[in-house]
C-alpha cells in the first residue's frame, strides 16, 4: 500500500459555505501519482453553480493546472473524472460522470462520459469529482470510501481485462459492490483510443482517456458509498420527478423501443433514410442491414437489459452466445454506434461477430467506433493497394471478413503488426501508411466518425467540425427536431422547419442552441435519451430537479449558460494548443455525393458547409478569422484562459 495524506485546503474564505451544499459534497480530490501526495479541495458554493460538474468542472482543472503544449500522454496531463451536483439523485438519467483531459488522438480537447453507478459512488463517498497529474513510479489504483482515499498497489491486477480487473479489485476490498472505473490492456499499452471501463455495460469510449489514464500508471479508481452524505433540498421534489419521469415513459414510444432493443433499435430506421454507414462512409445503407438489427440481436443472443441507477429506460443490451462465438455477458451488449462500425461500416452482416467484436473492445478496454473506423481505413488502404506486406506483416484486412475484424481488434489492442500502426489514431497512421491514404480516414480533430452519416444528417455535419472534441454525435441534437412541427424545437426558439439536406441559417441556429443545451446536460452529466429534447423530461423538469436537488432557482437561460461556458471552456483549451478555424473541417468523402443506395447523391455542399461555419462563429461570438472565442465572449462567460 502507498501511504497518502489527505490535508484538506480552501481557495478563499467564503469556501466554507460549501459544507451545507445541498445535493453534493463540497469536495474535490487532488491526486499527485508522482509523489503520492492526496489532497482535498473546498470550492465554494459559487463555484460549483459556474461549473457544476462533467467536462466544465473538468476544463476549469485543466485550463489551470495542466502547463500549456503538454502532451496528453505525458507526467504533467490532467485527468479529470468528475459526476456532479445532481447525479445520485434517484431519477432517471441522473447516474453519468464525465472524463476530461488532453486528447492524446489529435491534441484537442477530450471528453467522454459513461453510465452505470460509478459517478453515484463517488459521490456517496464523499466526493465530486478526482483530479489527478503526475506518473506514479508503479501501476496503483485510488480507493475511495467513507470520505477518505488512499493509493493502492496495483501490480497484481497490471494487464488484466476491464472485467478480471474489476472483479479483483473487489476481492481485494472484501466488497462486491465497489464500483471500479478502470483501464485494460489497451489504455496500459497507450492505444490513443482506449477508454475507462465505468462498469460491465459502461464505458467512457471516446478521445482516448484510457490512454491518459494509463501514461500515469493509474489503473484504476474504485469506489464505495452506501448513501449520500448530504441532504437534498427538496427531497420529496426529487421524489416526484422520478415518478414524472416513470409516467412519461410509459407514454413514449421511443423509448419503449430503447427497453425492447436498446440503442439497436433504430438500425432500421436510420437505415431507411439513407443513415447507416457502409463502406467506410461511401453508403449510406447495407443490404446486410436486417442480420444486424435490433431485432436479430433481441431475437438471437440477447439474454437480459441492464440499466444505469434508478433509471425506468433499461436501454442496456446483455449478450451471450456459445456459437459461432463464445460471447461472455459480462461485457454488455454492442450499441448502434458499434453496430455501424463493426458491421455495416466494415459490410459485416453477422451480429455474434459485431457482439464478440464489441466484447474483445470493451475487454481490452478501447472504444469501439475508432477502433472499427481505423480497421475499415485499413481495408480501404489494402483494397487500393495502399498497404504493403511490410506494413501489414503479412495479415490480410478487408471488407467483409469477420474473422479479420475480431484478430484486427485484438492486434490493435495488443499493439501487434499492422494493429499497432492502426493503434496510433487517424494522424499518426497517416503518417506511417502514407499521405495518399489520408482520403480514407474519416475523421475530425483526430476523433473517428461516429455510425450517423454527415453527408445525410446536415447539423452533424456542423457539428463533427466545429464540436471542441471532433466528431461526435451527441454534442448537439440531430436534424429530425426541426424536421416537422415539435414544441420541444420551439421551447428552444427554433421556430422554421428544416429538412435533413437543408443547411442554412436555421439548421445553424440548431446546432448552435442545442449544442448548448446538451452541453449543459454533460456538465450535470445527465443522460441524453432522457433529458434530451422531446425526451422523457422536459425544460421545466430540468429547472425542477436542480432547485429540488441543490436548492438554487436556476433558469432555462442559466442552464444555456452553463453550456455556453463549458463549450468556450473546451475551444479556449484548443486555441492554447494551436488549434484555429482551419481544424473545422470535414474529410473530403463528406463533399463527394454518395454513389447509389437509399442516399445516393446526398452529400455536404462544400460553399454551404463554409458560409455555415462563418455563421456558426459568429452566433459565438467568435473571430471569424481563427474561430476562437474573443477575449469579450470570455469575459462575459468569466473564463480565465
Amino acid at each position: 500500500m502507498i501511504a497518502a495524506r489527505l490535508p484538506s485546503r480552501a481557495a478563499d474564505p467564503e469556501e466554507a459555505r460549501a459544507v451545507d451544499a445541498k445535493g453534493f459534497n463540497g469536495k474535490i480530490l487532488k491526486v499527485n501519482l508522482t509523489t503520492g501526495k492526496i489532497d482535498i479541495e473546498q470550492p465554494g458554493e459559487m463555484f460549483y453553480r459556474k461549473y457544476a460538474g462533467g467536462s466544465a468542472l473538468g476544463f476549469y482543472y485543466l485550463l489551470k493546472e495542466m502547463p500549456a503544449g503538454t502532451d496528453a500522454l505525458a507526467p504533467e496531463s490532467v485527468i479529470v473524472l468528475a459526476p456532479s451536483v445532481l447525479t445520485g439523485a434517484p431519477v432517471s438519467g441522473v447516474s453519468r460522470f464525465t472524463v476530461s483531459c488532453r486528447s492524446p488522438l489529435g491534441g484537442a480537447s477530450g471528453d467522454s462520459q459513461s453510465g452505470g453507478k460509478w459517478g453515484v459512488d463517488l459521490k456517496y463517498a464523499g466526493f465530486d469529482a478526482v483530479v489527478a497529474t503526475g506518473k506514479s513510479p508503479k501501476p496503483v489504483y485510488l480507493w475511495v470510501s467513507d470520505g477518505k482515499a488512499e493509493l493502492r498497489d496495483a501490480g497484481a491486477v497490471w494487464g488484466k481485462t476491464t472485467g478480471d480487473a474489476r472483479a479483483a479489485i473487489r476481492a481485494e476490498l472484501g466488497d462486491e459492490k465497489v464500483e471500479v472505473a478502470c483501464i485494460g490492456p489497451a489504455g496500459e499499452k497507450l492505444v490513443r483510443f482506449a477508454n475507462i471501463s465505468g462498469g460491465s455495460s459502461n464505458y467512457a469510449g471516446r478521445t482516448g482517456a484510457g490512454a491518459v489514464m494509463g501514461s500515469k500508471n493509474l489503473k484504476a479508481v474504485a469506489c464505495r458509498g452506501a448513501r449520500a452524505p448530504y441532504e437534498y433540498a427538496d427531497p420529496d421534489g426529487v421524489r416526484a420527478i422520478a415518478k414524472k419521469g416513470a409516467a412519461s415513459f410509459d407514454n413514449s414510444k421511443f423509448h419503449a423501443i430503447l427497453r425492447d432493443m436498446g440503442t439497436p433499435g433504430v438500425v432500421r430506421l436510420q437505415a431507411g433514410v439513407g443513415n447507416l454507414c457502409a463502406k467506410n462512409f461511401t453508403f449510406g445503407s447495407f443490404e446486410g442491414m436486417e442480420k444486424i438489427s435490433g431485432e436479430t440481436l433481441r431475437d438471437s443472443i440477447k439474454i437480459k437489459d441492464e440499466t444505469c441507477h434508478a433509471c425506468v429506460v433499461k436501454c442496456k443490451n446483455v449478450v451471450s452466445a456459445e456459437e459461432p462465438f463464445k460471447i461472455d455477458p459480462e461485457y454488455g451488449g454492442p450499441e448502434f454506434e458499434t453496430i455501424g462500425l463493426l458491421g455495416s461500416n466494415l459490410l459485416i452482416d453477422d451480429i455474434a461477430a459485431v457482439a464478440k467484436g464489441n466484447e474483445i473492445c470493451n475487454a481490452l478496454g478501447m472504444d469501439t467506433i475508432s477502433a472499427g473506423a481505423m480497421i475499415a481505413y485499413a481495408a480501404e488502404c489494402a483494397e487500393n493497394g495502399l498497404i504493403d506486406k511490410k506494413q501489414s506483416g503479412g495479415f490480410e484486412i478487408k471488407f467483409g471478413d469477420s474473422a479479420a475484424m475480431l484478430e484486427a481488434l485484438r492486434m490493435i489492442g495488443e499493439r501487434e503488426g499492422l494493429g499497432n500502426t492502426l493503434a496510433e489514431g487517424p494522424d499518426r497512421a497517416i503518417a506511417a501508411l502514407g499521405s495518399e491514404t489520408a482520403k480514407f480516414c474519416i475523421h475530425a480533430k483526430g476523433l473517428s466518425f461516429p455510425a450517423h452519416m454527415a453527408q445525410v444528417k446536415m447539423s452533424q455535419a456542423l457539428t463533427y467540425a466545429v464540436n471542441p472534441f471532433g466528431a461526435d454525435h451527441m454534442s448537439s441534437e440531430h436534424d429530425w427536431l426541426i424536421a416537422g412541427p415539435n414544441e420541444a424545437a420551439r421551447g428552444l426558439s427554433l421556430y422554421e422547419k428544416r429538412q435533413f439536406d437543408e443547411l442554412d441559417a436555421e439548421k445553424v441556429k440548431l446546432v448552435v442552441y442545442t449544442q448548448f443545451f446538451y452541453s449543459a446536460l454533460d456538465t450535470f452529466t445527465l443522460c441524453g435519451f432522457c433529458w434530451g429534447p422531446d425526451a422523457i423530461f422536459g425544460y421545466r423538469d430540468l429547472e425542477d430537479l436542480v432547485a429540488a436537488a441543490t436548492g438554487w432557482k436556476m433558469t432555462l437561460w442559466e442552464i444555456m449558460k452553463l453550456g455556453e461556458r463549458r463549450v468556450n471552456m473546451m475551444r479556449a483549451f484548443n486555441a492554447r494548443e494551436g488549434f484555429t478555424a482551419k481544424d473545422d473541417t470535414l474529410p473530403e468523402r463528406i463533399f463527394v455525393p454518395i454513389p447509389s443506395g437509399d442516399a445516393e447523391g446526398r452529400r455536404v455542399p462544400r460553399e454551404a458547409f463554409e458560409a455555415a461555419k462563418q455563421l456558426y462563429y459568429a452566433m459565438l461570438g467568435w473571430d471569424p478569422a481563427t474561430g476562437n472565442p474573443t477575449p469579450g465572449k470570455l469575459a462575459e462567460l468569466g473564463i480565465e484562459a
